[in-house]
């Protein structure tokens, strides 16, 4: 019985030895620190997660409009639009009028008739 009671005395005085207390101790710190830097790559992951969210919700968005869009132009409804409005065309039985302003027209003939040939060659090429 005297050797179980030197072993124990001997394990219980390693345990409250101060090198044991000091290896706790660092092994605690560096513990302590190592879950603080998961917390934190953790953090910054979580904040890529909403950010590229967000973007993604954007997009969808845009996706969704873009969507739209393809589906009115290819509607008739907007071809006979387009037709009507750059190529001039009329359903049959229609008649196309045309108005110009008078003023506007009087008013670039008058510019025209006076003015000399060179400014006219510059108003032809560029404007």
């Amino acid at each position: 019985m005297m050797g179980q009671s030197k072993k124990k005395d001997s394990i219980r005085a390693f345990f409250e030895s101060r090198f044991v207390n000091l290896i706790l101790v660092v092994l605690l710190v560096l513990s302590v620190v190592k879950v603080f830097r998961e917390a934190m790559v953790r953090y910054e992951i979580n904040k890529e997660i909403g950010t590229l969210e967000n973007q993604l919700n954007d997009l969808e968005s845009k996706s969704d409009k873009i969507g739209n869009m393809i589906a009115y132009l290819k509607t008739d409804q907007y071809i006979e639009k387009e037709a009507r409005a750059k190529l001039n065309l009329v359903k049959p039985g229609e008649k196309q009028i045309n108005f110009v302003s008078s003023t506007a027209s009087s008013v670039q003939t008058e510019l025209a008739k006076s003015s000399p040939n060179y400014i006219k060659w510059f108003n032809y090429f560029f404007k």
